[in-house]
């Protein structure tokens, strides 16, 4: 225990506090007094120190803030304050709010939520809506979320990419806890980095973001939240496997040295080795990946309502694809690509509340390690990446919450080294930067936030980000958002699209690539109204992403080369969404969306429907869960619609110049018991699969060989099976 007390010294530079007393307690409906509230905000007034309610509506927050009373509040919800005056359990009974704060898009406790406080659109996803489905990881966490789409990069690797309003998920500035995360080398497989059993909650914001994270979300920002040490989750152990004898194992444990330190500990480990090949063109399905994958983190708040945070993440993946017995020949006649991937992440973060009411001080700070050594056929690639990560930001005001403000500054470095054969491509880029971000609150009617940041690129100079978001309550229940600003980014091609290697494709890259410029502007109407005494929103948006700096991929005028080059001409993207939530009745509820994609990109001079990408999506969503979520039954569907391929050649009399439409099933059974949960469910349940998803598959040493060109599922119906177990202490 001396030796666990003198880790958390040299980590944090304190003692740790001592054992202090406890608060516990229950949120329940007022109307449904055997109902528990799950995701209940419990904190203390005027500090950041604060808990939630597990799936049992039971909390537990330490008793050290004496003199400030405690704050419960909750989506849809009038929030209640209590002044303690001694620890015995806590019985807290929420009433519905009448009046529009928080819009609750799945009924408790579904998980996903849409708030209309923010001037910001943000979708927020909890673990609960995580585990409708298989949820392995990051790239499987959007399956009932319309807004994110995720396909496969090529049909080889098993590589995976998400796209957003019809753009590329590059575009798209996926953080972790406000902190870089999946970008650069880490962009092709990095969405598998991410366990599904490690995540609190995904919050997906479309268009431009606050500056405050950056300069570099165009068509939208992902963030993902760890679980928290000094959350009520003591233990949860997770297991997976599926019909193709994939394996995956979570265990996640936390240990509270005292009620203001606390460390928790999360292992993933991942085994899939089967020889899959259902289609018959002599390459595997999937790939054979093997991964360990560690984070520890260390948490501790402070009396005066502060925090410290630090944590480091260790992962080591080997990913083996190609044709069927490549890595039991040594002859070397057959093909075969080889990875292993290393990487090392560290996190620091302080937060210190200042003596003046709403005024603090916040620090961010990262790195990290990426080591790629690769294979592909007989091409050989290994790359790095040294990324760090600096971020000071002050809170305050001018004497109210209307009007509020956050500034400060930030640095950003990366260092890529990257050998293709016998080619070497390195890549230094230092990026200062302050910032500024102005809040107009006015309470139930409207909402500015201004945002402005100037960065210095040590290769690019100087360059300005401007950025607004607006709300304005109409009327009860009617929310209108409008946002505006700009975007910029730094294009790696190879190390972006590493999968591209998967192919006979000849890589070409011009020299002097520009950094990448956008404008994106969009709005949002919600609206929230009850239909047949149940509450029913309905939410329509349109956004229009405008390049004037872009790195293109030409993959029309060659089909034996892929060409990055700079834009010459016009790219855009319009994207159009109708999205609806409603609870047929008490514990079944349904989400249906609609959205119409217009990407068009100018390749040689001539303005073109963007080749791979789907003209249209739709989906529907069902749950049902029994009295008390005994039973959790989902069925989610997928429509996507046609597009264009890229231009084909006489050598390649298979391929087509369009796709056609398509769609993907899954559906998963969950028995909860008080500790155990048991799930099974499908993935792909119509089977539905590309005929030709390799290109010359007979002929992998050919030029006509590639495996790039996907545009829908590469493997067909899945079915998998788990448990989980979970402990809470309070």
């Amino acid at each position: 225990m001396k030796i666990i007390h003198l880790i958390g010294i040299l980590l944090f530079g304190l003692n740790a506090y001592s054992a202090e007393k406890n608060i516990k307690g229950f949120i329940r409906e007022k109307e449904s007094p055997d109902q528990p509230i799950v995701g209940a905000n419990i904190y203390w007034a005027e500090t950041s120190h604060g808990t939630t309610s597990d799936e049992n509506g039971q909390f537990k927050i330490s008793l050290h803030l004496e003199g400030h009373p405690l704050v419960i509040s909750f989506v849809g919800y009038q929030p209640d304050t209590i002044v303690i005056k001694d620890n015995e359990p806590l019985w807290v009974y929420l009433e519905r709010n009448l009046e529009l704060g928080e819009v609750v898009v799945k009924e408790r406790p579904k998980g996903q939520y849409i708030s209309s406080l923010s001037s910001i659109q943000s979708t927020k996803i909890t673990a609960t809506e995580l585990q409708k489905a298989a949820c392995c990881n990051l790239s499987e966490s959007f399956e009932t979320n319309a807004s994110v789409d995720v396909s496969f990069s090529d049909a080889i690797t098993g590589a995976k990419q998400i796209q957003m309003l019809g753009l590329s998920g590059i575009y798209v500035q996926t953080i972790s806890e406000n902190m870089p995360s999946i970008r650069g080398l880490a962009a092709p497989y990095g969405l598998g980095y991410v366990p599904g059993p490690w995540m609190e909650s995904i919050q997906i914001s479309k268009g431009t973001a606050s500056v405050m994270n950056g300069y570099e979300a165009i068509s939208g920002q992902i963030n993902v939240e760890y679980k928290k040490p000094m959350g009520t989750e003591v233990l949860h152990l997770n297991l997976y496997g599926n019909d193709a004898l994939k394996s995956e194992a979570n265990f996640n444990y936390t240990y509270k040295l005292n009620d203001s330190l606390a460390t928790t500990f999360l292992v993933h480990a991942e085994h899939h080795r089967k020889e899959l090949d259902d289609n018959g063109d002599g390459f595997l399905d999937m790939p054979h990946v093997q991964q360990i994958n560690f984070m520890n983190r260390w948490y501790q708040t402070t009396k005066d309502g502060g925090d410290r945070q630090f944590g480091v993440k260790v992962l080591d993946e080997s990913r083996q694809a190609g044709q069927t017995g490549a890595f039991d020949d040594n002859s070397g006649a057959l093909y075969g690509i080889d990875m292993r991937t290393r990487r090392y992440e560290f996190f620091a973060k302080n937060g210190i509340l200042l003596p003046k009411v709403g005024t603090s001080i916040g620090m961010q700070l990262s790195g990290s390690y990426h080591n790629m050594d690769a294979s592909y056929g007989l091409k050989n690639y290994q790359g790095t990446q040294y990324n760090a990560y600096f971020n000071l930001i002050y809170q305050g005001n001018f004497g109210t919450d209307l009007h509020t403000y956050k500034t400060g500054v930030s640095f950003q470095g990366d260092a890529f080294s990257e050998v293709l054969n016998t080619r070497e491509m390195d890549h230094r880029e230092w990026v200062p930067g302050a910032w500024l971000e102005y809040n107009y609150h006015l309470k139930n009617k409207l909402n500015v936030l201004l945002g402005l940041r100037s960065d210095y690129s040590s290769v690019y100079g100087l360059f300005v980000t401007p950025r607004i978001h607006a709300k304005w309550n109409i009327m009860e229940h009617l929310v209108l958002r409008g946002s505006a600003g700009k975007g910029y980014r730094t294009s790696i091609p190879l190390a972006e699209n590493s999968y591209l290697l998967a192919s006979s494709r000849q890589i070409i890259i011009d020299d002097e690539l520009n950094q990448e410029e956008a404008f994106n502007m969009g709005s949002s109407l919600l609206y929230e109204f009850k239909l047949a005494g149940r509450d029913f929103t309905l939410m329509l948006d349109y956004y229009r992403t405008q390049f004037m700096n872009q790195v293109v991929r030409d993959v029309d005028s060659d089909v034996h080369a892929v060409h990055f080059m700079n834009l010459n001409g016009q790219s855009y993207s319009n994207a159009v969404q109708a999205e609806l939530f409603y609870e047929l009745f008490r514990g079944f509820t349904l989400n249906a969306a609609y959205r119409i994609n217009d990407v068009k990109q100018s390749i040689n001079g001539t303005l073109r429907e963007m080749p791979l990408t789907s003209r249209y999506k739709g989906m529907v969503s069902l749950s049902y869960a029994t009295r008390m979520n005994k039973w959790q039954f989902d069925f989610t569907s997928q429509f996507n619609g046609g597009g264009r391929l890229p231009d084909p050649s006489a050598s390649n009399p298979l391929w087509e110049e369009t796709f056609d439409p398509y769609t993907v099933i899954n559906a998963q059974i969950t028995k909860n018991y008080k500790r155990w949960s048991f799930y099974l469910g499908t993935e792909n349940l119509n089977n539905f699969k590309m005929h030709n998803p390799i290109i010359a598959a007979n002929d992998p040493w050919g030029p006509n060989f590639d495996g790039s060109m996907i545009w829908g599922p590469v493997h067909g119906r899945k079915i998998y099976a788990g448990l989980r177990y979970t402990i809470h202490q309070y």
